[in-house]
């Protein structure tokens, strides 16, 4: 059950830091939004993230941790998708519907990140023994943050070669992935009180 969730989640790390590299510049140079209005935004995603920590328990519990992890997985590409659509004010978008639109992808995305974070790390703790728990999260650990490292600069590099929204799109598409994947492994099996 771990190893398609540690795959898995290296992906995810990979192209969050994609995403979350490219998402300020573009929010600010290509949408317009004052710093201000980025910070609305970004406290959307803070907000979803509360909401959804207060459900996680409930909703793994009922649905299983397999389930939950991989539908918050999916709801993450949606989220994104809904903010690589949002027109610039400079396409005739009126200017609120920008707003909304980046911080309803926002809260999606810090939903999803809410509900999966306690599952996904309340099931891989639970069923590791305790002798190996220290070698398990520090070695999924280390390769998340090694993703970080290769996806961060390459969130930066590729929008000045591609443009943002192709950038965008490219992280996006690679959520997908992340979650077909691990829909189609064991792991959606996976249940608390394994």
């Amino acid at each position: 059950m771990l190893a398609p969730l540690a795959i898995t989640a290296h992906g995810w790390f990979l192209f969050n830091s994609m995403l979350v590299t490219v998402f300020v510049p573009f929010a600010l140079l290509r949408l317009h939004l004052s710093a201000f209005e980025l910070g609305i935004t970004l406290a959307a995603a803070g907000a979803g993230g509360l909401l959804g920590s207060l459900f996680s328990a409930r909703l793994g519990m009922r649905w299983g941790a397999g389930r939950v992890v991989i539908a918050c997985r999916a709801l993450m590409p949606l989220a994104w998708a809904i903010i690589a659509a949002v027109p610039s004010s400079d396409q005739g978008s009126p200017y609120w519907s920008t707003i909304v639109l980046v911080g309803a992808g926002q809260f999606l995305y810090g939903l999803a990140i809410g509900i999966e974070n306690a599952n996904e790390m309340g099931y891989r703790q639970a069923v590791t023994p305790d002798a190996l728990q220290s070698r398990m999260n520090t070695t999924m650990r280390s390769v998340n943050r090694a993703m970080i490292v290769v996806g961060a600069p390459v969130g930066g590099l590729l929008p000045d070669a591609i443009g943002y929204r192709p950038m965008l799109w490219i992280a996006t598409a690679g959520f997908v992935l992340v979650a077909v994947d691990l829909a189609a492994s064991p792991f959606r099996h996976a249940r608390h009180g394994d």
